[in-house]
């Protein structure tokens, strides 16, 4: 277990993030940290394995420096604020960190209009789940009796669960593409699922494990082809399937639901039942929209809001703003981002050989001189 005293002595790099670094936070708002570190030589050259440590109180976390520059180079929304935070939220930092901050331009690219506006709508269906809750929440919890269900089920957990999923996935996927559907997934399967199982097993158990995860991996697969046909069950249980999956979707609500009004923060759950919606998660749309916008057109990272629009976003998280304007926001702005994408003078992709040799630079005169 590696020693938080041992985290705190490699860091090269700690910041202040989130609200408070947008500038757009309140009296309640948490002191959200990320740092990164390099750890030391038997992490590269031995058998120790290392991604990122949460072991502090609070809401700290550092990364291992391999796998932010991986996030960076993703263009992850809360990793690329790392090459560009204000000045006065930094608590520390090293010339190792100084060093991939001079090279931001290989990270930045034409990615972010999907990482940005992708987190965005993830924050839309937050917003469409929560309303919902607020609007129409289930009184009580489904029973299978209520379904015409006998108590037990005839269809085995497998099945269930196979039986959900595919209705979920195959309600995205237009009937003339299945079969492409199942292929790409198959390789999927086979040349990136199963090889990060074979990295991490281990060894006196991989071959037993890797048995298991391809039987299991691969029955779903063939699931998916046979119910592409229709075949998946005899007619006398298609009607006795369908109202297991009107249950079991509808036991899911209700388990996210309750799981929703168990952790609600307090002062937040008022000004959403005020407004009719979660203003904070609405707040972060339209700044990541916003941001993606000012990336694509001028290639800036413009993480501190406070001359730009902060004051405008903390209204919107105290619900200045309707529902119906964060939901045709959304929807004008996603298409603004796909025309500024065709546009765009930023490079299409990261400069992943470039990052790889700076990244080698950098932990091997770190290693050097430890």
């Amino acid at each position: 277990i590696m020693e938080q005293s041992f985290v705190e002595k490699h860091i090269i790099f700690e910041t202040l993030v989130g609200s408070r670094a947008y500038g757009i936070h309140n009296d309640d708002s948490d002191f959200d940290t990320k740092g990164v570190m390099i750890p030391t030589k038997e992490y590269y050259f031995g058998n120790k394995r290392f991604e990122q440590y949460e072991g502090y109180e609070g809401d700290k976390v550092i990364y291992d420096f391999r796998k932010m520059i991986k996030l960076i180079s993703e263009n992850n929304p809360n990793c690329l604020d790392m090459l560009y935070t204000p000045k006065h939220c930094i608590y520390k930092i090293t010339p190792y960190w100084e060093k991939v901050m001079e090279n931001a331009d290989l990270f930045l690219s034409k990615k972010c209009k999907f990482t940005f506006s992708g987190y965005a709508i993830a924050q839309l269906k937050r917003i469409k789940t929560h309303r919902a809750y607020l609007l129409n929440p289930p009184e009580i919890k489904p029973e299978r009796k209520d379904f015409g269900l006998k108590e037990d089920s005839i269809f085995q957990t497998a099945q269930l669960k196979a039986l959900i999923n595919i209705e979920s996935l195959f309600e995205y996927v237009e009937p003339e593409n299945k079969e492409m559907f199942i292929n790409e997934l198959d390789t999927v399967y086979a040349d990136n699922v199963i090889p990060v199982f074979r990295k991490y097993f281990k060894e006196d158990r991989k071959d037993i494990c890797l048995a298991y995860i391809q039987n299991t991996l691969y029955s779903q697969l063939n699931t998916f082809t046979i119910l592409g046909t229709c075949n998946y069950l005899k007619d006398e249980f298609v009607e006795e399937a369908e109202k297991e999956l009107k249950y079991q979707t509808k036991l899911m609500q209700w388990k996210q639901y309750e799981e929703w009004k168990k952790h609600r923060n307090k002062k937040r759950a008022e000004l959403e039942e005020k407004s009719g919606y979660d203003t904070k998660h609405a707040a972060h749309l339209v700044r990541l929209l916003r941001m993606g916008d000012e990336i694509l057109s001028t290639g800036k990272v413009n993480v501190d809001r406070t001359n730009i629009d902060a004051e405008e976003l903390k209204s919107i998280r105290q619900g200045s703003w309707t529902y119906d304007q964060i939901e045709e926001y959304a929807e004008t702005m996603d298409k603004k981002l796909d025309e500024l994408y065709k546009n765009s003078k930023l490079q299409k992709n990261p400069q992943i050989e470039k990052i790889d040799d700076l990244c080698v630079e950098i932990i091997d005169e770190y290693l050097k001189n430890l």
